[in-house]
This record gives C-alpha cells, sequence and structure tokens, in this order.
C-alpha cells in the first residue's frame, strides 16, 4: 500500500479519531457515514484491516504508513535513536471471549475431502454436550492451487468453494445460536501463496481476500486468520503448521508441541489424537494435545500413515482453567 486512495484518506481520518474501536464496528460506521465510497461494510473492513496491519503478511510489510498497525505482542514503546521503521514481521495472540466457553474444534476438513461420517458422528456428539462456540481449522483443500502437483481430474478451487458453503449452511443450521471462527492452515494459505505468485496486481484488491471470497463475513463467521496463536483461558491453540515438521518427533505430536511451547497447548495438522503431560517444579502440570481430522484417511499422497479420526471439546472455566476432551472416532462411531 504506496500511495494513498481517497479510500485510504477516509479510513486514516477515522482510524485517528476512534483508535479503540474494533474493526468491523469502525467499518460499519465508515460505510454507514460513506456509502458513495465503500459498496459494502466488508470492503471499508478490508481497508481497516490493511492499516491496522492485518490483512496478510505482504501487505503489512509494504505498509508505507504504518502508524495504525496494532500489535498486542509487542508493546509500542519510543524510538529515541529515530531508527528506521522494521519490515519485522510478528503474529498478534486472538483471544476468545469470555462467553465462548464451551469450545469445539472441528480440525481438517480439507473440503471435498472430507470425511462425512466422521463430521456427522462429530456433529451428532456436540448437540449432546451444548456446545456454544466452534473453532473450523483448515476446512478448505485448495488442491488446484497447491505448488505441488496437481491431478487435473480433482475439482476446481470454484466446486470447493460451492461444497464449504453447503458444509458452513449444514453447520449454521443445526447450531443457530453458536459463535463461528474460522482459522486458515497450510492448505487455506495456498491461495494466498498463489496469489502472490500468479496474479500480484489483484492481491491488494478487497474483493479477493480470502476471507471476503469466502463470505465469511456475511454469515457471520469470524476469521482469525493464519498463524495467529488463540488463547482459550490458559490453553493455547495452534494449527500446527507453524512450527517445522520435525515437530511430530519420535514419540508423538502431543510430545513434539510440548518441547517447543513448554505450556498447554492444543494443536491439528497432524491428523494423530495424542497426549503429553510432565510436572513442573512448582507442582504444575503442563499438557499437550494434538487432534485427529475429520478428513479422508489414505489420501493418494500418504496412503500409508498414522492418522485417525478426530476433534476435541475445550470448556473454560471463569477463572481461565480449561477442561480439554479429546476425542477419537473409528468408523463413524464415537470411541
Amino acid at each position: 500500500m504506496g500511495e494513498t486512495t481517497i479510500k485510504g484518506e477516509i479510513v486514516k481520518e477515522y482510524l485517528q479519531k476512534w483508535p479503540d474501536l474494533k474493526n468491523r464496528t469502525l467499518a460499519r460506521k465508515i460505510h454507514e457515514e460513506n456509502p458513495l465510497v465503500f459498496s459494502d461494510v466488508e470492503e471499508a473492513r478490508f481497508v481497516v484491516r490493511s492499516y491496522r496491519g492485518k490483512a496478510g503478511d505482504y501487505k503489512r510489510k509494504h505498509l508505507a504508513d504504518r502508524r495504525f498497525i496494532r500489535d498486542e505482542t509487542i508493546p509500542s514503546g519510543e524510538n529515541p535513536y529515530n531508527l528506521p521503521d522494521s519490515d519485522a514481521l510478528t503474529y498478534p495472540i486472538f483471544k476468545f471471549p469470555k462467553a465462548a466457553d464451551r469450545i469445539a474444534i472441528l480440525p481438517d476438513l480439507h473440503v471435498p475431502y472430507h470425511s462425512v461420517s466422521a463430521i456427522t458422528c462429530a456433529m451428532n456428539w456436540c448437540k449432546d454436550h451444548d456446545i456454544n462456540t466452534f473453532l473450523l481449522s483448515e476446512w478448505l483443500d485448495c488442491h488446484s492451487l497447491s505448488r505441488w502437483v496437481r491431478d487435473p481430474r480433482k475439482r476446481r478451487f470454484t466446486e470447493e468453494r460451492e461444497m464449504l458453503w453447503r458444509v458452513l449452511d449444514t453447520m449454521q443450521n443445526e447450531f443457530p445460536s453458536a459463535l463461528f471462527y474460522y482459522r486458515s492452515g497450510n492448505h487455506e494459505m495456498r491461495y494466498e501463496d498463489y496469489m502472490k505468485n500468479h496474479a500480484p496486481e489483484l492481491f491488494d484488491v478487497s474483493e479477493f481476500e480470502f476471507d471476503v471470497l469466502m463470505k465469511f463475513g456475511e454469515r457471520g463467521i469470524h476469521y482469525i486468520g493464519d498463524k495467529i496463536r488463540i488463547q482459550m483461558g490458559k490453553l493455547f491453540s495452534l494449527h500446527g503448521h507453524e512450527f517445522a515438521r520435525a515437530m511430530i518427533g519420535p514419540v508423538n505430536p502431543a510430545r513434539g508441541l510440548f518441547l517447543r511451547t513448554k505450556q498447554s497447548a492444543i494443536c491439528e495438522h497432524h491428523h494423530q489424537t495424542s497426549e503429553h503431560s510432565e510436572p513442573m517444579l512448582n507442582g504444575d502440570v503442563i499438557t499437550c494435545w494434538s487432534i485427529g481430522c475429520l478428513s479422508e484417511l489414505n489420501p493418494e499422497y500418504m496412503p500409508l500413515n498414522k492418522w485417525n479420526h478426530g476433534f476435541a471439546r475445550v470448556i473454560v472455566n471463569p477463572d481461565d482453567t480449561f477442561k480439554v476432551t479429546n476425542l477419537r472416532i473409528d468408523k463413524g462411531q464415537m470411541l
């Protein structure tokens, strides 16, 4: 974002006047007061997120006006020596609201290579256990956009997107009062990489932003993004691709996660249910979990593996302590 447009000037004026408003609230205000400039709330929200450094790594790195970047992990501080602005990337922590206290993590559907029986089993269980929040993690495959060898017989990206919408429709119809959050994983990042490599001229166009293209805002789904650490009380949630593939380690993914975080955390990505606990000197116990998946178990690129179907529930107490139930599914039945 080099030369500032009229949209950018308007957004910067609002960011200066209302620096503490949330992105969507500020975008709604901007759209209502400038309907001839912004076609809808999502367009205004995209520009707000861009100036706050929340519209992807590429846009953040090339943002000329960095006054409005919001980063909770590094204090703004002062620059007494007038050092040049840094292009170093940082990844903030997203904290679930207090109301999100009975959370189901439904990982790795990889639509259209999802498991109908596993998803059905998970939905039935969630209905019986009063789930009020869903974290949907890596639900799209993006096969045709992958840098790996692509099978031309597989579904196109537009078909994958339409199938994802069908699954989302089903989930939101069955759980109408639940909160929905969507986290991108390495599969969705195939889309961003494809745009960088093949359509860089369109990369900054708001309509081509991944969450806008998926119409998450229109569906009331909160988009978290990629490589963002999520906090559920005192439990940290990662997709799992943030670390090297070697995180699986010689024992299991949960132990690998423990060795890299040294605090209670849960991850997906490895498609394997595992748990690892160790006591600390102060008497606390740190536990890490890895979750199964809800996709096909024997894909062409890895027909032999240690994968299993599964998902997890996290109950967050008022004091931010938590309880994890790491669930396994076998042949469509809960174990």
